[in-house]
């Protein structure tokens, strides 16, 4: 025994190296969002003012979930600029979710595979992406995959720090995003209807477990929704989204889960009994959008990598346990047929299942290796050429992630922001069709262009007491005529900005 101590030591050490080697390099990689930041999304506006709500000390201020805003919050201390305080936010746990992932791969295949994961996880376009923007995608990615991993060592050991931890990363993704109440949806299923792998358990610990991971859940969450109840006297999952009986003729006019500070009628559940061919037709349907967007996200080349690995699991399932498999995959069912099929379905929201598919796609890649060196027979030469398909991979999708980074046709408006931030009074009030201008320039409030004529648009503007107009290159498909209209008694130019094919002009108006 002792020598088998002493031989899998320098192992577990290499290992150890190798995962905060991963690391390392996910995390400088993502020093070039940090110093070379996209242009803020619309989201991106929202989280920043809850943000500034949570040092003031109301934390409960934003449509969304607390913690990335006061995540953002945090780190504003250090930075002294909320902007950049969410860059680094979400790259610092765009990296961290190497870990994660890596334990996953290692838990449901082995070290080899959590090691090619924990790779992928570094250079993947759409994750790489997301860890340069102020968005809650960083964080949700890496709180969904810890949760799905302790998760997962809750089933299938049952040990009470496990089903802690995971109660704990469930409310962490809660409160980040709503839909993520969900996960304890799936554990109780798994723990109340399945055994372990190793082990028939009692009905009673059963019980146990689930209870143990529920009343934990709501009393790390009970602060949150206790305030919820209190601000909109009835019980809900968030300012966005709340259970009601209805039907889902009710959710017509309902659109994504993103859209602040829109409030949401509710999630109906009597349709799920009254009507339930149509709402099966409805989650079917919703399943096919949902990973054909997902594919996308995912990436092609990947998503071929994983159709290998589920082929290898299935047959070699008695070396690959398919409970930990269909575990995970009842995330994917979840989410694709019952919560992006009822709100949204895009890239975006499907790619929140990217971190806990990794593993397949890097155990298929393994399967591929494997298979080209038996097929051809390849000496010691070869197989190291093809060692090198993995660097390549890694380099094909950097690459890909970082033409997707790439952001132009908002960059004229940060420039126009930051020429009135310069040039303009602070606290005056301006009016445009997106509020990047405003946001960039630190105006003192953003009106959105209202819909009509050169006139009714001025009239509105001059009710509100806005002082400057921005107009763009897109103002004529939706005010045709308008850029026409102008007239030197009403607006007065006071810069007109000109990038490839796109157009800023910032009008003062006259009263």
């Amino acid at each position: 025994m002792g020598k088998r101590k002493d031989e899998s030591g320098p192992i577990q050490l290499q290992t150890g190296h190798l995962l905060i080697l991963i690391l390392f390099i996910a995390f400088v990689l993502r020093l070039v969002l940090i110093f070379h930041p996209e242009v803020i999304r619309n989201d991106g506006m929202e989280y920043i003012r809850h943000a500034n709500e949570v040092l003031a000390g109301n934390w409960m201020a934003g449509a969304s979930g607390p913690v990335y805003p006061a995540l953002i919050a945090f780190a504003y201390t250090f930075t002294n600029n909320f902007e950049l305080a969410g860059i680094w936010v979400s790259a610092i746990f765009g990296a961290l979710l190497v870990i994660p992932v890596f334990y996953l791969g290692k838990e449901i295949f082995n070290e080899k595979v959590g090691l090619t994961s924990g790779l992928l996880v570094a250079v993947h376009p759409f994750l790489y992406t997301h860890s340069g923007s102020v968005l809650t995608e960083s964080t949700y990615h890496f709180f969904i995959a810890t949760s799905v991993l302790f998760g997962w060592l809750s089933f299938n050991r049952g040990r009470f720090y496990d089903v802690l931890l995971f109660s704990l990363f469930t409310c962490l993704s809660f409160l980040t995003r709503p839909e993520a109440i969900g996960f304890l949806i799936i554990f109780s299923f798994w723990v109340l209807l399945f055994n372990p792998l190793r082990e028939k358990r009692h009905w009673m610990r059963r019980i146990a477990i689930v209870l143990l991971a529920i009343l934990a859940f709501l009393a790390l969450s009970s602060p949150y929704l206790i305030h919820l109840r209190k601000e909109t006297g009835k019980w809900a999952i968030s300012k966005k989204v709340n259970v009601t009986v209805g039907s889902f003729s009710e959710m017509k006019n309902m659109t994504s889960l993103d859209e602040s500070p829109i409030r949401r009628e509710g999630l109906p559940l009597i349709s799920l009994i009254k009507d339930p061919l149509s709402q099966l037709v409805r989650v079917g349907t919703g399943l096919l959008k949902s990973f054909y967007a997902f594919q996308q996200a995912f990436n092609p080349i990947l998503s071929f990598f994983a159709v290998i690995g589920w082929i290898g699991i299935i047959r070699n399932r008695s070396l690959y346990s398919l409970k930990a498999h269909f575990y995970i995959l009842s995330y994917h069912f979840f989410f694709f047929g019952f919560v992006f099929s009822i709100f949204f379905i895009t890239k975006r929201y499907s790619s929140h299942m990217i971190s806990i598919s990794i593993p397949w796609a890097a155990f298929g890649f393994h399967i591929f290796l494997e298979w080209v060196r038996q097929r051809w027979e390849l000496g010691k030469t070869s197989q190291k050429m093809l060692a090198a398909l993995l660097p390549t991979l890694l380099i094909v999708l950097f690459i890909q992630g970082m033409m997707t980074y790439i952001r132009d046709h908002r960059v004229i408006q940060k420039e126009a922001g930051l020429w009135m931030k310069k040039n303009l009074p602070r606290g005056v009030d301006i009016m445009s069709r997106w509020p990047h201008e405003a946001f960039y320039g630190e105006m003192g409030g953003w009106a959105e262009m209202p819909k009509g004529s050169y006139e009714e648009v001025l009239k509105i503007a001059r009710s509100k007491g806005i002082q400057y107009l921005v107009l763009d290159e897109g103002i004529e498909k939706e005010w045709p005529g308008l850029w026409a209209g102008i007239k030197e008694k009403d607006l007065i130019l006071l810069k007109d900005l000109k990038m490839k094919d796109r157009r800023v002009a910032i009008f003062k108006i006259i009263y």
